[in-house]
């Protein structure tokens, strides 16, 4: 009788091949039947830029989707701004509005966003913000652009706590700095061995096949239907949503908060204030550059965070942190921002009171950033607080 034993591999490889082939079938039913938008999902908005080191692509056209809370196309212009392309340069002669998401808005239309909304009540605004980024990248941008000759009516910086916060010192050196502008368009030079050519196309081969978690979870959100599904697209299931929220398989908006907790505290003073302060030191550093390098107003619009605009938000997080009620303050970090600002001579407006005096809910079930309701408010009150404490008058 023949007792040969079986060989390891044997039953290994059509297994693998069974898996290799059921995961290529589903990835073709969740891209045709279950998530055909799962495209919408991609990051096709970034693409990191060498001088500002923000991430924005020109020319773009993209479908932004996570159902329930929105469904939107953002566009930008040859120059990689959320604005238009006829009259941006008659926009560059008049308010640059820099800022980061808020400002951007990312994730509302492109006539929603507070900057387009000013537009069309007669302002002429230049947007130069972008997603996910600090003061110090907008300013890279209005430093370049002053640099190729523009000049602007005045600038006014969108800062929406408690994302704005840091430490800034790194950055008010750099502004003392000449700004680092790479030759875009220098021919590469020639590598002068045959080892280094092998080493130059090893590492860009690397690259490509980056094993980060980000550079993993970029890959896939860029290329699978299944991914896409069960980041987003479960969220339009209300039943999948639910139970994703209590599996700790979604994120909690409510949950979360950019700030440090000890700056939340309901005290007089906390250590961890120093990046108030520090975004203050940045703010007055930036105004003196402005004043001596431009002369035109400079303005903040401050936004609340949206635990400030959504105490029952704030409860939970409070909750989950393990503070009794009435231990944290989200209004905290707000009211000391704009106490120091104002002490130290930058002119503020102050959006809290107009939004908190809304009754409608200003930003989306599971992401925190302003929704086109809170846009309109925020639009309006800059619109009254332009002439009043700038001394701008609408264009148009």
């Amino acid at each position: 009788m023949d007792r040969t034993p079986p060989k390891p591999f044997g039953r290994l490889i059509p297994a693998i091949i069974a898996v290799v082939v059921g995961v290529a079938l589903a990835e073709v039913v969740f891209r045709i039947a279950v998530f055909p938008d799962w495209k919408a999902v991609s990051q096709a908005t970034f693409v990191h830029h060498p001088i500002y080191d923000t991430f924005q692509k020109p020319n773009l056209e993209v479908r932004r989707l996570n159902p329930p809370n929105y469904d939107v196309i953002n566009r930008t212009n040859s120059l990689g701004f959320r604005d238009r392309e006829e009259g941006f340069e008659e926009d560059l002669a008049g308010i640059w509005a820099a800022g980061a998401s808020n400002a951007y808005g990312g994730f509302v239309e492109d006539h929603e966003a507070f900057p387009s909304v000013l537009q069309d009540m007669g302002y002429k605004i230049a947007n130069f913000s972008s997603e996910g980024h600090r003061l110090g990248n907008q300013v890279k941008v209005v430093r370049h652009l002053t640099s190729q000759g523009y000049r602007p009516r005045a600038i006014v910086f969108e800062m929406t706590l408690n994302n704005v916060l840091g430490r800034y010192d790194e950055a008010i050196a750099d502004m003392k700095q000449p700004l680092k502008i790479p030759e875009l368009n220098a021919p590469a030079k020639p590598a002068s061995t045959a080892t280094a050519q092998l080493k130059s196309q090893l590492g860009k081969l690397l690259e490509s096949f980056e094993v980060s978690k980000i550079g993993i979870k970029g890959r896939l959100i860029n290329n699978s239907a299944i991914y896409c599904w069960l980041k987003v697209g479960i969220n339009g299931v209300p039943m999948f949503r639910k139970w994703a929220l209590k599996a700790g398989l979604r994120e909690d908006v409510a949950l979360k908060d950019s700030a440090p907790p000890d700056v939340l505290r309901n005290l007089t003073k906390t250590p961890e204030d120093n990046v108030i302060h520090s975004t203050v030191d940045f703010t007055v550093a930036l105004k003196d550059w402005i004043d001596s390098t431009l002369g035109v107003p400079f303005g903040v619009v401050l936004i609340p965070s949206h635990h400030q605009l959504d105490g029952a938000s704030f409860a939970r997080y409070e909750r989950h942190l393990g503070f009794k009620q009435g231990e944290l303050d989200a209004s905290r970090p707000y009211r000391l921002l704009l106490r120091g600002l104002t002490a130290r001579g930058i002119t503020v407006l102050d959006t809290a009171p107009a939004l908190m005096a809304s009754d409608k809910f200003l930003s989306f079930p599971d992401d925190g950033h302003m929704n086109a309701t809170a846009h309109r408010i925020v639009a309006e009150e800059i619109a009254a607080w332009l002439p009043r404490k700038l001394g701008l008058d609408p264009d148009l």
